[in-house]
């Protein structure tokens, strides 16, 4: 009988110390990572990827810089110049691949206004060879990036 009221007490003391919060719970301890962790360069406006750790889509794109590669940038690239973002990046995009980035002018249905938004431009831009990587699937319309 009195093992029975024990275990009985016992279950209620933990039914109730749930409920109340007398239950232990360990305390909540923030640490700042070391300096040298990848964490760290999330802190600057320009993310850098230290040599030894780049894959080589990362160098395929230090290559590329502030331009926008033609044939592998997605459409979110294009926000980086006025007046490309959304229609005639979706209008580059979808007449990719390019030889060379005066191609792009020969995009048909351009009207006079794009072509000279294009041509303002032509300088920003960058033709790199097609990479699977990057343009496989809609990610280049539609990268799932939203704010």
């Amino acid at each position: 009988m009195i093992r029975l009221l024990l275990n009985l007490l016992l279950g209620l003391l933990i039914l109730t110390s749930s409920w109340t919060g007398w239950g232990w719970t360990p305390p909540a301890i923030a640490q700042r990572l070391p300096p040298t962790t990848i964490n760290e360069a999330y802190l600057v406006s320009e993310v850098t990827i230290p040599k030894d750790l780049r894959n080589p889509i990362d160098a395929r794109l230090g290559r590329v810089g502030r331009k926008v590669d033609l044939n592998n940038s997605s459409v979110l690239v294009f926000r980086r110049y006025r007046g490309l973002y959304p229609t005639l990046a979706r209008k580059i995009i979808k007449n990719a691949p390019y030889d060379v980035v005066e191609d792009v002018l020969e995009i048909p249905g351009l009207s006079a206004r794009e072509r000279e938004i294009l041509e303002a431009n032509l300088d920003n831009f960058v033709v790199m060879p097609p990479e699977p990587a990057l343009i496989e699937g809609g990610d280049r319309i539609n990268p799932g990036v939203y704010k």
